[in-house]
Order: structure tokens, then C-alpha cells, then sequence
């Protein structure tokens, strides 16, 4: 759409055109107002007047905010949502998409958008330091983010359909850990009831360890730094 100032422009060559010889369109035979009409000009008035009541009701109309602002809204429906400890904030929507905010003293800013999955989200985590993030789609894709950086750094196609996902241990898991401890990211499978411990912040694929309590597939993950536990269900 056009700027105030280019809009201000068009409204002046109509303006000028009038003067120069151009007429208003008349009003319809039958009594029907015609175009010369909008803007509330008075019925019969000159045609000066008309195209100067069309010219100020067009001025009123333009925008005249000092800031504009761009909606980064999601274009489908938010599935998971998700607040780091180091402030950030990530939405997820059903149609692959994701998005990192950055939480201000006054609101949030958008930061970056990814395209992440081509099918909705199973799983959205952050670790406990908050410097990563994890997502698990339909479409047996597996990302993981630095949240810091804003930057995907590891993809991985998995060869099972991936559920809900937690990091376990790792920096900011609290008494527990220790300092050779990993991030590890535990995934559960959507059609079964393991759940698979990986090393995805490197990359890898291939599970380090499968874990079988349940008899159903798991939905839940959650991982409590304080005790070193993870609850599902």
C-alpha cells in the first residue's frame, strides 16, 4: 500500500487535473448518486466543491500514526508454547512453523522464524540451561536449536514416528549433574511404548539407551532438575 506522502501526491494531481479542465463524473440520469458523490459533498454543489469534500474526506482517512507495526502471528492454530530460562520464548504451529520471541521488560519481540516440519508438532522442549531447544513432528524430523544464537544446528530423521521429547541432565539440571553430565534428549515413540535417549545436540541418530515402563505410548515427559528425575506419562 502507499506511503501518507504518496498518497498526499495522487490526491493533489486530482486535484490539479480539476483545475486544468477535467469534470467530475455527473450523477447517474435516474437520480442515483454517482461517483462525484462519495465523500459527502453536498447534492448540486459545484463541481469544485465536490472534488474539494472528496479530497478532505481522503486526507482524513490516511494513516497518520508515527510507528506502524507487522503482525507475526501465527497463520494456523499454536499447538505448544514454551519459555526458556534465558527468557526466551518459542510457539509452535500446526502447520510446521516456528517462532522465537525474546521476552522484554514490556511484552515480547519477535526474533526469528523456521520452517521447521513439513507436518504438525509432536514435541517442543527446551533444556534446562535454556540454550537448547528440540522439536519432534509427525514427519519423523527431529531439530534442535541453539535458542542463543537463533540458529538450527542439528536435523535428524529418525526411523520411528517421534512423540513428545524432554532434555535430561546437563548444565542447569542443579545438584544432580555433574561436569561430565550430557544433555540428552529422551524421545518417546508415537506408536509404541519406548521411550529413546539420544545425543541429539551432536547430531546423532542413533539411540544410546531405550527405555520400556509403560504399556501404552507415552505423552507426557517432564524432567525435574532439582531431583534428577524425569516423570511420564
Amino acid at each position: 500500500f502507499f506511503s501518507c506522502e504518496a498518497s498526499r501526491r495522487l490526491l493533489f494531481c486530482d486535484m490539479k487535473r480539476t483545475r486544468d479542465g477535467e469534470s467530475e463524473p455527473a450523477a447517474a440520469e435516474d437520480g442515483s448518486p454517482g461517483p462525484s458523490d462519495s465523500g459527502g459533498a453536498p447534492a448540486g454543489g459545484s463541481g469544485a466543491s465536490r472534488v474539494g469534500a472528496t479530497v478532505r474526506g481522503a486526507l482524513a482517512r490516511l494513516p497518520s500514526a508515527e510507528m506502524y507495526e507487522r503482525s507475526y502471528m501465527h497463520r494456523d492454530w499454536v499447538t505448544h508454547v514454551l519459555v526458556t530460562r534465558t527468557d526466551f520464548v518459542a510457539t509452535a504451529s500446526r502447520d510446521g512453523q516456528l517462532k522465537f520471541w525474546k521476552k522484554m521488560p514490556r511484552g515480547i519481540e519477535f526474533v526469528k522464524h523456521f520452517r521447521a516440519h513439513m507436518k504438525p508438532f509432536a514435541g517442543l522442549a527446551a533444556s534446562p540451561d535454556g540454550s537448547l531447544l528440540a522439536s519432534t513432528s509427525a514427519d519423523r524430523g527431529l531439530k534442535v536449536f541453539d535458542v542463543l544464537a537463533f540458529d538450527m544446528i542439528a536435523w535428524i530423521k529418525l526411523d520411528f514416528t517421534p512423540g513428545v521429547c524432554e532434555w535430561v541432565g546437563g548444565a542447569g539440571a542443579g545438584a544432580h549433574a555433574n561436569a561430565s553430565s550430557r544433555t540428552l534428549l529422551a524421545v518417546a515413540d508415537a506408536d509404541s511404548p519406548e521411550v529413546r535417549l539420544l545425543d541429539a545436540a551432536s547430531g546423532e541418530g542413533t539411540p544410546l539407551h531405550t527405555v520400556r515402563v509403560h504399556s501404552a505410548p507415552v505423552l507426557l515427559l517432564r524432567f525435574s532438575p532439582a531431583f534428577g528425575a524425569v516423570v511420564s506419562a
